[in-house]
């Protein structure tokens, strides 16, 4: 990156520490983004800019004095490099540098230094974009899959259960295209507004920017969020191409995630997809059991109507089940080509514990689906006392809504400590910002009446030390002992909400059960019972949103598979995409970040918590990424395999193999990318190859650096089809399930 001096801008306005934010408000609209700078008796104390007056805006702007607000502003040489400015921005909380000049020469005795410019961190992104945020040169091959072209998986799109193109959606935020971004979550993800917010990110745990010392990963699930913002915001739909139909009928059981999922894989294939739902809406878990305050439910219906308008026959309100009004599976089997059963794990485990019957005693997932229909849930003691059981994510939701829906005092009661709780540590912080009471290390023994019979107190025990399991985190249930004689533990209820555990409710012969009872079936589908498939939470318990939607996904293969029908329609148009990938090297001068979080004092209702990002934000985070889908392009009319790029490699990630010599392969590398050969033939000549680690490589480009030849580029490849167009919002004019019934 350049010098200091070679992005300056001039220095503008100056403002003295004493006065106002109304005094400068003028001077600070006119140069923004420019930040004013503060001085006094000459001497520059800081700057401030307009980003202050937003955040004082609402409060008396007069009443707020610059010296109160200012930023501080490092003083640093023109000569110093833009990294280091960076550096200092960052070590010091500023938001600009001074870059002075020496007013002497190089051999002057008088060394003083005078202000010329100043760096601003917005100016620090414009220049790192002038390297990363074009548009890379693309070239398509039409009519065609090339599979001859090498395509590494980057670690967390390996780590994805739904496999999706990480680094490529990411990559595209930090060139501004967003819509484009978007368009390749939705190639696997049919619900990217909720994993942009609720997903567990399994990928982050394995992204290559967090194998560094002192780096973390890259934000990928909020930059999903980001994305699906920007196309909601500008009324965007995926418009599906639908394949002809080839006469096979699906019936699928359960519009939650994986059915849903599992009903548009066959839809867009040409399956006649007939989706029954017991509720009086479709998203299963997404619109009945997580509340309001996690999402933005508008942007959950949208992504429905995406899904249904591609012509799914949708019964809701249809129960199937083992009861004498419900429809039965074996019917379902005897009329459908296949049946998907993907009922989830709906129903709350209530303890049986002395008093368990109270009526002031219900489940997590009951009193949760209540309040998603728009209901204050049946005996709540609104200015009273709710104690929940339970310390996993249910159990928060169930705490913050208790306190958002106007208890008085609200308890979160586990066995658990507090920092081994299943619950995330940001959905714990963010529900005590607001007034949860937590309460860990106890077992709950009773729920106790008064004399009318009503809900008192619930009793709890305390417990021994636990053992936890080393590799999964989870607690060893075998090591949970109460301390013998100790005094229990009691706290006042009006309403007791027990979030421990989800049970699945049969859905009846022919579905084979385990003895958990859960159903039996492998990681396909296959439940061994003719023309009948199963998935989600009803095979494997209660898991995430993004496993769920990885069931519907396989789930749908298997289908196809079994109806003889594995190959996808041939009318798709199939295109090979090559594009000239981005030098990201600069972006360690920025660390990780998450999304704000609404202040607690704003949080007492049920508007969404998370704050979306601004494209600085966004673009920054992105920039971040390595870019792990990239692959190296060498050059073999110009390669002459002199070694360079092995010698170089930091990662050891390469290996030049050139044949006849004895060179050591060191890199593990099987991914051969260059096979070329030189010089004259008569006098020996050479030949040779080219192999890369894909998993140590980490794109640093150093080898493109230091080629001698310069035939070293980086490349990603990328295969897709006309399945999906993107066009504006239409207007719908048939009646789709709501999220929300008022």
């Amino acid at each position: 990156m350049p010098e200091l001096d070679r992005i300056a801008t001039t220095l503008g306005a100056e403002c003295d520490p004493d006065d106002t934010l109304t005094d400068i408000l003028p001077a600070l609209r006119a140069q923004h983004p420019v930040p004013l700078v503060v001085t006094r008796d000459d001497v520059i104390q800081g700057t401030v800019g307009l980003e202050v007056v937003v955040d004082a805006f609402g409060g008396d702007l007069a009443a707020v004095l610059v010296g109160a607000v200012m930023r501080p502003a490092p003083l640093f040489d023109v000569g110093e490099s833009v990294e280091e400015g960076v550096r200092a921005m960052r070590k010091a909380g500023a938001a600009a540098v001074i870059v002075t000049e020496s007013a002497g020469g190089l051999f002057s005795r008088q060394r003083e230094s005078h202000p010329v410019g100043m760096v601003t961190d917005a100016q620090v992104l414009a220049t790192i974009g002038k390297n990363v945020t074009d548009k890379a040169p693309m070239k398509i091959l039409a009519g065609h899959r090339d599979l001859g072209f090498n395509v590494p998986v980057s670690p967390c799109q390996r780590n994805c259960p739904i496999k999706q193109d990480i680094a490529t959606y990411v990559d595209y935020v930090s060139q501004g295209r967003y819509v484009d971004s978007w368009t390749v979550i939705h190639e696997t993800n049919p619900f990217p507004s909720m994993l942009g917010r609720l997903c567990n990110h399994p990928c982050e745990t394995d992204c290559k920017r967090g194998w560094d010392p002192g780096e973390e990963p890259v934000t990928i699930r909020s930059i999903k969020r980001f994305s699906t913002d920007f196309a909601f915001q500008q009324n965007l739909w995926i418009d599906y191409k639908i394949a002809p139909s080839n006469g096979h009928r699906v019936a699928v059981v359960g519009a939650g995630p994986a059915g849903l999922t599992c009903a548009l894989d066959l839809r867009v294939q040409g399956y006649d997809v007939v989706l029954y739902e017991r509720e009086a809406k479709v998203g299963g878990l997404l619109s009945t059991s997580i509340p309001p305050f996690r999402f933005d439910h508008r942007q959950l219906q949208w992504e429905l109507d995406m899904i249904l308008a591609t012509g799914i026959d949708v019964r809701t309100n249809a129960n199937v089940g083992e009861g004498e009004r419900d429809i039965h599976v074996s019917d379902l089997v005897a009329e459908y080509d296949a049946v998907f059963v993907s009922i989830g794990m709906m129903k709350g485990r209530i303890l049986p514990i002395p008093g368990h019957d109270l009526p002031q005693v219900t489940d997590a997932m009951t009193f949760l689906r209540q309040i998603s229909y728009d209901r204050t849930p049946e005996h709540f003691p609104i200015g009273g006392r709710v104690v929940v059981v339970g310390g996993g994510a249910i159990a928060t939701d169930a705490c913050q809504s208790s306190i958002k829906l106007g208890a008085k005092e609200v308890w979160m009661v586990a066995i658990e400590p507090e920092d081994r709780l299943p619950a995330f540590g940001n959905e714990l912080h963010e529900a005590k910002e607001i007034g949860l009471n937590i309460k860990c290390g106890v077992i709950v023994k009773e729920v106790e009446a008064d004399d009318q019979g009503q809900l008192a107190a619930v009793a709890f025990a305390p417990l021994q030390p636990m053992e936890f399991d080393p590799l999964s985190g989870k607690l060893i249930f075998a090591s949970v002992k109460e301390v013998e004689g100790a005094e229990r533990w009691t706290v006042g209820a009006d309403l007791v909400v027990f979030a421990s555990g989800q049970i699945m409710e049969a859905p009846g012969d022919p579905v084979p059960l385990t003895q958990r009872g859960l159903v039996a079936a492998d990681r396909a589908g296959h439940t061994g019972v003719d023309k009948l498939f199963c998935g989600g939470d009803c095979v494997q318990g209660p898991s995430f949103i993004v496993d769920a939607v990885g069931w519907g996904h396989r789930v749908a293969r298997s289908i196809r598979e079994s109806l003889g029908d594995a190959s996808a329609p041939g009318e798709r148009i199939y295109q090979t995409i090559v594009e000239r990938t981005d030098d990201h090297r600069q972006s360690e001068v920025f660390a990780r970040t998450e999304p704000a979080i609404l202040e607690a004092a704003k949080r007492y209702d049920m508007s969404e918590c998370e704050l979306p990002w601004s494209d600085r934000e966004a673009i920054v985070q992105s920039i971040r990424c390595f870019q792990c889908d990239s692959v190296h392009h060498y050059d073999t009319a110009v390669c002459v395999l002199c070694g360079a790029c092995d010698d170089v490699c930091p990662e050891k990630a390469i290996d030049v193999v050139v044949f006849g010599e004895d060179r050591e392969r060191s890199s593990g590398g099987e991914t051969m990318v260059c096979r070329t050969s030189g010089g004259d033939p008569l006098s020996g000549g050479y030949e040779g190859e080219i192999y890369i680690n894909y998993d140590r490589c980490t794109n640093c480009r150093i080898c493109e650096d230091h080629c001698p030849v310069n035939c070293i580029t980086f490349e990603r490849v990328r295969f897709v089809d006309d399945t999906m167009r993107v066009v504006e919002k239409p207007r719908i004019t048939v009646d789709l399930p709501l999220v929300a019934v008022h």
